[in-house]
């Protein structure tokens, strides 16, 4: 299967007050044409800002220290805004979490949607207005052609999830990348936003970077899986390896919090990560980890083949 991604060796920092602080270190990912990543961790362990690198929407204050983005072999990294706008919704597109904030009140849902298209693609005001049409039939809202006409604030939290994915799909996109797009939603509407994903994502074949600190939702949507921590991954496999036999503390850790039916009590994973300007030394899991060594604080564990493109950084291994 062909890659149509790599993220190589790419380390972002951000500029603070008190300095510049590493928050993503040395990450490389790849993605293969028509498959989902799922990339998940703890809120502040990189991957929303990993994920935001390849759209070049990192905040103003981040800096790019080293690596590349290669998408289809062209460097993304090297491309000018003018250049990227370009790919940025076509190409790659982006379904954001929040959909309330996301969706400008003041226009309708038909008026951003065609303003998507008309940037995109080459058409008539007619003909991006059955595109439209056609965007809302395919995450399946009824009446499409009514409410194109619409305000955002006349859908419900579900709706305008499926607004944003229509958005994002509307320009047939090689890849899209879905940053928790679940959040904001009750269990059961979640359910069926995944499922309509999928769904879509099967059958264009579109290739899927998700981003999500559910593990539940990496089971159920995944086709391979990066597991982070402060700034690094520290597994990677398909997601059927990951959940049969993790290798890593902390991706045991993650799997072992999971509710399930018969599980008694949940256990946790003691402590707290650790703040981007911290500089812990070793293993950056050392100081919550279960199975550390007298090595662990000492040195910093590479992320290795074990077994079958099965990655861990352990010196368990």
């Amino acid at each position: 299967m062909r890659n149509i991604l790599e993220i190589k060796d790419l380390s972002i920092s951000f500029k603070l007050e008190d300095g510049l602080f590493r928050a993503v270190h040395g990450v490389n990912l790849s993605l293969e044409e028509g498959k989902v990543l799922g990339i998940v961790g703890e809120s502040g362990c990189g991957k929303s800002v990993t994920a935001m690198s390849v759209l070049k929407l990192l905040a103003s204050n981040a800096v790019i220290d080293s690596g590349e983005v290669l998408y289809r072999g062209k460097n993304l990294l090297n491309l000018s805004e003018k250049e990227f706008q370009r790919l940025r919704g076509s190409r790659i597109a982006f379904i954001p979490q929040d959909p309330l904030n996301s969706l400008n009140p003041l226009y309708t849902v038909g008026d951003q949607i065609l303003e998507t298209i008309r940037f995109h693609r080459k058409v008539s005001k007619k003909e991006a207005g059955r595109l439209a049409v056609n965007a809302l039939k395919d995450v399946k809202i009824p009446e499409a052609e009514n409410r194109l006409k619409e305000y955002p604030h006349q859908f419900s939290g579900g709706m305008s999830q499926r607004v944003l994915i229509a958005m994002a799909l509307s320009c047939n996109p090689d890849i899209i990348i879905a940053d928790e797009p679940t959040t904001a939603l009750d269990v059961t509407v979640q359910a069926q936003v995944l499922d309509l994903i999928r769904e879509i994502q099967r059958k264009r074949n579109t290739s899927v970077i998700f981003i999500t600190h559910d593990l539940g939702v990496v089971a159920e949507f995944c086709d391979y899986v990066a597991v982070m921590y402060a700034g690094r991954i520290v597994e990677y496999s398909d997601v059927r390896t990951i959940f049969k036999n993790p290798l890593h503390p902390y991706t045991k850790g993650l799997l072992e919090s999971l509710p399930s039916e018969g599980k008694g009590e949940l256990k946790v994973i003691k402590g707290q990560p650790p703040s981007i300007t911290e500089q812990i030394p070793g293993c950056v899991f050392h100081p919550r980890c279960p199975d550390k060594m007298e090595t662990c604080d000492k040195q910093l564990p590479q992320l290795s083949n074990i077994k079958d493109s099965h990655l861990a950084s352990c010196f368990l291994y």
